[in-house]
């Protein structure tokens, strides 16, 4: 499908004005179904064109961004950036529209500590308050609490790993780019499902043992320690 689409967009794209345009949203992540449209954005120069494409089996849904639009999308966060993280060039008439998109999608060595550290801070203040409302009996508490860590420990990964934070949808693909993580992609996938469904306190402690050997080798060791011994005494309630 996919092969079929490069063909037909780049015979209808000849515009002086195009740059280029690239593949986004579901199809791009190869994560579509029947219903899914074709996610188009065309990059172009001065005034914006008109793409005209023809009829095919599939639904086309175009926007459009100027090239200083998104050039500007390096330097600031934008709700629109993470859709870049699947987003595949189709036609190319530049020589800076690879490295603009890699760019959106990278977080400086600045952008990622910061993250990460907010981030990690986010996830044992959800994991702690997870693990209370299953001892206090507060089941819904205590899942919406879980799903928030699972959350936040996902953001804080992929900033970890210097790229922004995914649509929650596309964690499972974009997983595998993750160089540095607490467990097998496999694994850790089913155990982001598990604590989900369930906020059982022993999943939660195998990843939030798993999670604090990776981050505390990269030297994050001052979040930690910043919760004293309020993490470990409820650890050690369950394991006791």
């Amino acid at each position: 499908m996919i092969d079929q689409i490069k063909q037909v967009v780049y015979e209808n794209c000849s515009q002086p004005n195009v740059l280029g345009v690239l593949l986004m949203g579901s199809v791009s992540a190869d994560a579509h179904d029947q219903l899914s449209d074709v996610d188009l954005l065309v990059v172009y120069q001065q005034s914006e064109p008109v793409l005209r494409l023809p009829n095919a089996a599939w639904k086309w849904d175009v926007s459009y961004i100027s090239e200083e639009e998104i050039k500007g999308l390096q330097k600031c966060s934008d709700w629109r950036a993470n859709a870049f993280l699947t987003a595949q060039i189709i036609v190319d008439h530049t020589t800076w529209l690879p490295s603009v998109i890699h760019e959106i999608c990278t977080l400086s060595d600045q952008e990622s500590e910061r993250q990460v550290t907010e981030w990690l801070d986010a996830y044992l203040n959800a994991f702690y308050r997870s693990m209370k409302a299953v001892r206090r009996n507060n089941e819904l508490g205590a899942l919406l609490q879980a799903s928030s860590s699972i959350m936040c420990l996902i953001n804080c990964l992929f900033s970890m790993n210097k790229l922004i934070p995914p649509y929650l949808d596309r964690v499972d693909i974009l997983l595998v780019r993750l160089e540095h993580l607490p467990m097998q992609k496999t694994a850790l996938s089913e155990r982001f499902a598990a604590i989900s469904k369930t906020a059982n306190p022993k999943d939660q402690i195998i990843l939030f043992r798993a999670t604090e050997k990776l981050l505390r080798s990269f030297d994050f060791n001052q979040v930690y320690e910043a919760w004293g011994d309020q993490l470990e005494n409820e650890v050690n309630y369950w394991d006791g």
